[in-house]
């Protein structure tokens, strides 16, 4: 009788530490699969480059993205660079990656960044990230349903060479540019963007965003 208890009760606690280990993992697969996914980094893969400037093209760059950026390759690439060529193909590209927000993977994934002054990129992230990209929802599964603006194209409006000074920087042969966007859907983003370009001190042949309203 004594035994048939004794094995009772250790079927019991067999179950129960069964029982408790099942509940276990699947909190552990459900804290991933709904919590964690954020945490997922997701590298791009970089399909061509300048190096001498900096910039990258990445594979799921919009095809408005990669015709641009093939002529920034060939205008930078010259025997003789065309500044001004440059220059709007610089606040072209950004003003197109920045709003065109449906291929972003998150709010903290800035489009246009590689084309701000180094010094000036985290507080650009961050405010991009609290203000345009403040709602963009996660679509690390590429499951995302909100609807998100295209950027269809972009074309300059005008350019021009000015002195610009702020503490310590000052380019007598800054740019400033007026880009015009459209696209596919009007959901009440900027059509027009202003953007202001430095030459970079340590790289005179490279321009940088400093400013974008």
């Amino acid at each position: 009788m004594k035994v048939k208890k004794s094995a009772k009760r250790l079927f019991r606690i067999v179950f129960i530490v069964a029982v408790v280990i099942i509940l276990v993992g699947v909190g552990i697969l459900g804290y991933k699969r709904f919590f964690d996914k954020g945490k997922e980094v997701v590298k791009p893969e970089i399909v061509d480059k300048l190096d001498d400037y900096g910039y990258s093209l990445e594979k799921d760059a919009t095809k408005l993205d990669k015709g641009m950026f093939a002529e920034l390759k060939k205008t930078l690439n010259a025997e003789e660079v065309d500044e001004e060529k440059y220059a709007s193909l610089v606040a072209k590209m950004l003003v197109a990656d920045f709003y065109n927000l449906d291929n972003k993977v998150s709010k903290n994934d800035i489009g246009g960044v590689q084309f701000i002054k180094e010094d000036y990129r985290n507080n650009f992230i961050l405010e991009a990230s609290e203000t345009v990209y403040k709602y963009i929802e996660l679509n690390v599964y590429n499951d995302r349903t909100q609807e998100l603006p295209v950027v269809s194209s972009v074309d300059i409006k005008s350019i021009n060479t000015t002195t610009y000074k702020y503490k310590d920087i000052t380019d007598s042969k800054a740019y400033k540019a007026v880009v015009t966007v459209s696209y596919e859907k009007d959901l009440g983003y900027p059509k027009e963007v202003t953007v202001v370009m430095i030459h970079n001190k340590d790289n005179e042949k490279k321009l940088e965003v400093i400013k974008m309203y």
